[in-house]
Parts: C-alpha cells; sequence; structure tokens
C-alpha cells in the first residue's frame, strides 16, 4: 500500500460498521481517519500495509509499524465485514509475517480485545510461538518470528497462554 492507496483505505475504514471499528480502534473510529491512513500507508523501512482487493476495491489492511526495538514492530488487520471469515485475514497477517522477517523483524506485537475471537484464531493458526497477556478487557500478544510454523501445530498455538 502507497500514498495512492489512501482513498481506498479511508474508504474500507468508513465502511466499518460501529462493532468492527470497535474491535479494530477499541473505540469509535478517530473522527479523521486520514491522519491515520496517512501514517499507514508510509512506505519506509519502519512501515508496511498490505492490501486485500475483490474486483478492485479494497477489502482488507494489515500493517506494521516498527517500534523503539528495531526487531519489534506492533501489527494490525481489518477486513471489511462481509468478507470476514473467508481467510483474508489468515492471508494478510501471512504476507505481513514474511515482510516483517524480511525487515529484520523477529517479534510481532498486537493488542486485541478478548471479545474479538476471529482476531485471536487468526492470530494462533499462524502455529508462531506466541506470549499472551491479559490487560484488561485486551490481551497483548507477542508474535515470535524466529522459525517457520510448528507443522504438528496443524492451526493451534503450542504456547501455553499466561
Amino acid at each position: 500500500m502507497t500514498a495512492a492507496d489512501v482513498p481506498a483505505v479511508v474508504a474500507l475504514y468508513e465502511s466499518l460498521d460501529a462493532h468492527d471499528g470497535y474491535l479494530r480502534f477499541f473505540a469509535a473510529p478517530p473522527r479523521d481517519i486520514s491522519i491515520l491512513v496517512s501514517k499507514l500507508t508510509t512506505v519506509d523501512r519502519g512501515h508496511a500495509a498490505i492490501g486485500a482487493f475483490d474486483s478492485g476495491q479494497l477489502i482488507g489492511v494489515a500493517n506494521l509499524v516498527r517500534l523503539d526495538d528495531p526487531g519489534t514492530a506492533e501489527v494490525a488487520l481489518v477486513v471489511r465485514h462481509d468478507h470476514q471469515l473467508h481467510g483474508i485475514g489468515s492471508a494478510l497477517l501471512a504476507r505481513l509475517v514474511k515482510t516483517a522477517r524480511d525487515r529484520g523483524i523477529h517479534t510481532l506485537v498486537a493488542e486485541v480485545l478478548l471479545e474479538n475471537s476471529t482476531m485471536l484464531k487468526v492470530i494462533a493458526e499462524t502455529g508462531l510461538r506466541t506470549r499472551r497477556r491479559r490487560e484488561g478487557s485486551a490481551t497483548h500478544i507477542e508474535i515470535e518470528l524466529g522459525g517457520e510454523p510448528e507443522p504438528e501445530a496443524h492451526g493451534h498455538n503450542r504456547t501455553p497462554s499466561r
């Protein structure tokens, strides 16, 4: 995703219903979503965004932002409601994992609301090792990118929750 994709990303975020917006932002989406979108579509070593398109329409975005530790990046993901539960989020996260590894990132961090069982499942299905810590109504998840998914995991996270 680049600055040329800003209108499509704004349209995607504006299409979110109240519940999907809450799951993504933990509150109502920002009033001026274009500020977030311009940061999200910044192309440099500290940012990356990957889009999923259907018939030319943006239906999902996964992005990462490198944190102070250059080997760690925060990840966020959104898929348009009518395209959820079709593997799009999983595919976006898999591509983002590859992008992160290519940039020398070894850990992805995600904050996920406990009620967002779909996102929790998407992360677990990577088969990558995770560390989880409950923080109020959310789960802080660290996804280790050091190795390939565990073949015996078959979509299940093998690291116990904390």
